[in-house]
């Protein structure tokens, strides 16, 4: 199996975004409609709120350490606390919060079938290459950061 990219081969945003507009269009041609009601749609709306609440949450982090919140530059210090307490990835996970806050609000089943692949490719190609960076920018402090907080969850 090849190894991960060195650094980050896409924004993390454009994956999203991507596979979205992927299951929108495959949604149109192949509709696979799933059931719609006030309580999926409130559940949608919940999921986008908290998810970009918890990526906010994290970028705010990154902006008052005065340290990048970029995958294509290197931090200057390894935020531990907040958001980062409880995932490594906060705004990984909240973006994916909200894209299946938007999964729920489309009433298809596109986007729930191309949800592994967008976490598959998010592993691979964005949090992988973090984390290789993160290893060799902070190490032990890294690792013991690792040892304690999960990946996502």
């Amino acid at each position: 199996m090849p190894s991960p990219p060195a650094k980050a081969a896409l924004p993390p945003p454009v994956l999203y975004v991507t596979c979205m507009a992927i299951a929108m269009i495959l949604s149109q041609v192949v509709p696979l409609p799933l059931p719609s009601n006030s309580w999926t749609q409130a559940c949608g709306f919940a999921a986008i709120i908290i998810g970009q609440g918890l990526s906010f949450w994290a970028m705010l982090r990154f902006r008052r350490q005065h340290t990048t919140a970029s995958n294509f530059n290197a931090p200057d210090e390894l935020l531990q606390d907040g958001p980062f307490a409880v995932s490594r990835n906060p705004i990984n996970l909240g973006d994916t919060l909200a894209y299946v806050g938007i999964a729920g609000l489309l009433a298809d089943i596109w986007p729930w079938l191309l949800l592994p692949i967008l976490l598959y490719l998010m592993n691979w190609l964005v949090i992988r290459p973090d984390e290789r960076q993160l290893n060799e920018l902070f190490g032990e402090t890294y690792r013991q950061y690792c040892r304690r907080v999960r990946r996502w969850l």
